[in-house]
């Protein structure tokens, strides 16, 4: 039986050990106990990018660890059989901007060929919005489609990487949230938006939110959504943690 998700453990106080000793009720409601749904056996995962600047291609590693609990990437990893029983069958990544059309220039004479637009991208049960070297401000139409894919009771997570939290807060989608940033910027986004609790951490998550203060603390933040999303497969999520050099949490 698999255990529940890690990143929900909470023990229970001295006075709700007494309560569940002593209470005669054995309903679900009484009991405050609470259920986890199976993680979902494909998933469509959204890039978003924005403008004409470039993308640092470190901001994509995050995407690339989470593709690597797909079926295909395990089964090249030698994985063990109850891992690859456990695999995701298919992650669908699309990357997307306004038009649909063309490519988008990233670090180290990289592209990335673009998927879909705004108008006939699905809903996504990830959306990731990388960082870029520029501060200005979005378009309305991609900010619309924020709204829109986060607006979606079906997503299961909206994930920005290190300066890609500039145009998630824009959105106004924040307010109120818990949120982290690069160091560098955090000083302005304290003053421009005080309505969110900006955490001076290596990365945050307020409900289904997360966000990053760098590159390479999106890694670490994109480990602990998989070990807790996918709590029902925890064979192959270590399997494919293992394989990008991440130790296992008994390790640590």
């Amino acid at each position: 039986m698999p255990s529940p998700p890690r990143g929900y453990t909470v023990l229970p106080s001295q006075a709700d050990l007494f309560y569940f000793c002593t209470t005669l009720s054995t309903s679900e409601e009484d009991l405050n106990i609470q259920h986890f749904p199976p993680s979902k056996s494909s998933l469509k995962i959204g890039v978003l990018l924005l403008g004409q600047d470039r993308i640092q291609l470190l901001d994509l590693a995050p995407l690339d660890m989470l593709a690597m609990i797909g079926r295909d990437r395990i089964s090249q990893l030698n994985a063990p059989e109850q891992a690859l029983y456990e695999a995701v069958d298919e992650l669908d990544i699309r990357y997307i901007n306004e038009r649909g059309e063309g490519s988008n220039l990233v670090t180290s004479s990289t592209r990335i060929p673009v998927t879909n637009s705004f108008h006939n991208s699905p809903q996504f049960d990830v959306l990731v919005i990388p960082g870029s070297f520029t501060a200005d401000e979005i378009p309305a139409p991609a900010s619309d489609f924020i709204k829109a894919q986060a607006s979606d009771p079906n997503l299961i997570a909206i994930m920005s990487i290190s300066s890609g939290v500039l145009s998630l807060v824009q959105t106004g989608f924040l307010h109120e949230r818990r949120a982290a940033a690069p160091p560098s910027q955090l000083a302005h986004l304290q003053q421009r938006y005080p309505e969110t609790a900006w955490q001076e951490t290596r990365w945050s998550r307020h409900g289904n939110f997360w966000s990053s203060s760098s590159a390479i603390t999106a890694i670490d933040m994109v480990t602990a959504w998989m070990r807790e999303y996918f709590w029902d497969r925890s064979e192959a999520v270590e399997c494919a943690l293992s394989a990008a050099g991440v130790a296992r949490l008994e390790e640590f």
